[in-house]
């Protein structure tokens, strides 16, 4: 039985959905059950002993964590530290989802597991408390950081992308911003092998998509996709800019390609590129209309 917290988000659905093609059995809580109330972690814990917890919560309003920083460090460090308490007291493991904002933007190569950290931002460091707090707390953690996380379900760039292309004949995406875009099924196919191989390769990892892009080579992908699967109808110029262009209350990473060598090493699996997983989405997803 695998616990999914945060099951009503963008990778919590994916995770339901790809569990049950799996045949993993599993269970999930949201707002229902605040990862902010000990007693209720554990009232609900006790209910279905979980035999692993998948932590996908998280406060990820990026920009506006600037203004809310109490908020973000609850939901983001104090949060993970109670559910490692669940975790601990069920003798059970916990996978945690983290982020490529803990890092400061300013590699020239593929971040390591050990690179580093220097987060620029409120969403980044309390990111980083999160992971250090899981660490503290129970040492059968798969920390799992990643990066451009886009799926099926829930706001994310490609659908932002698909509006903004159906509605205006040109946008403009900032190009000196490079990383990987992740695919949130290629994500789960993860955590699902983990999970179900009872893995005991606890420590942190990195994952996203192979290959390496800006938002602005992203954004001309789906673009060509959503032309050539019919999903767009209209012509849009897409401008290539500088992230000066655009600033935002949190500042992003410029940097941020995260190296996958670990995680291939130890669990054995093969990463698609990003633009393979993006045709296979715009493939398979079943893109709401109201995305376009």
């Amino acid at each position: 039985m695998i616990w999914i917290i945060g099951d009503q988000g963008m990778l919590g659905k994916e995770l339901s959905r790809y569990f049950d093609e799996a045949g993993l059995s599993h269970v999930g809580s949201d707002r229902e059950v605040s990862i902010l109330d000990p007693s209720a972690l554990g009232s609900f814990a006790n209910r279905h002993t979980p035999d692993w917890i998948v932590n996908c919560s998280a406060y990820t309003a990026v920009d506006k964590a600037e203004e809310e920083e109490s908020s973000a460090f609850a939901l983001n460090r104090d949060g993970p530290a109670n559910i490692a308490e669940a975790a601990a007291d069920l003798n059970v493991p916990l996978i945690h989802i983290s982020t490529d904002y803990v890092f400061d933007g300013s590699s020239a190569e593929p971040l390591a597991e050990d690179a580093a950290t220097g987060p620029q931002s409120v969403y980044g460091k309390s990111k980083l408390a999160g992971e250090e707090a899981v660490r503290k707390i129970t040492q059968r953690h798969c920390i799992i950081r990643t990066a451009w996380l886009y799926g099926e379900f829930g706001r994310n760039f490609v659908y932002t992308m698909l509006k903004l292309m159906e509605s205006r004949s040109s946008i403009k995406v900032v190009d000196d911003q490079k990383g990987s875009p992740t695919w949130t099924r290629e994500l789960a196919r993860l955590i699902a092998f983990i999970v179900g191989s009872k893995s005991t390769a606890y420590g942190t990892y990195h994952f996203s998509g192979e290959g390496e892009c800006s938002w602005y080579a992203f954004a001309r992908e789906i673009y060509r996709l959503g032309r050539e699967k019919g999903v767009l109808t209209s012509v849009c110029e897409i401008i290539p800019c500088l992230s000066s262009e655009f600033p935002t209350p949190a500042r992003r990473p410029r940097y941020s390609l995260l190296s996958k060598e670990k995680v291939k090493r130890a669990f054995g699996i093969e990463i698609p590129d990003w633009r393979d997983s993006l045709a296979d989405f715009f493939t398979t997803a079943d893109i709401p209309l109201n995305a376009v």
